[in-house]
């Protein structure tokens, strides 16, 4: 049994009554999303972003890098 505060039930009640289920199925839910959500972090399933290795750069303009500036 876990003892929650009244408006915290009435939140869960509303936000069941309005996605049209029950109560334990939203429970359900949250838990499943937030299970999944920790294993898709704990796996590394982000995708890393590739490093290039240019060496030592000074400042650069907008025209060095973008070819729309004149």
């Amino acid at each position: 049994m876990i003892k929650i505060s009244g408006e915290i039930e009435a939140r869960i009640s509303e936000e069941a009554r309005r996605q049209g289920v029950s109560v334990d199925a939203f429970l359900e839910r949250l838990m499943s999303e937030r299970t999944t959500a920790v294993h898709i972090a704990a796996a590394g399933a982000a995708p890393k972003l590739p490093r290039l290795h240019l060496g030592v750069m000074g400042s650069l303009h907008r025209r060095e890098i973008y070819d729309d500036v004149r």
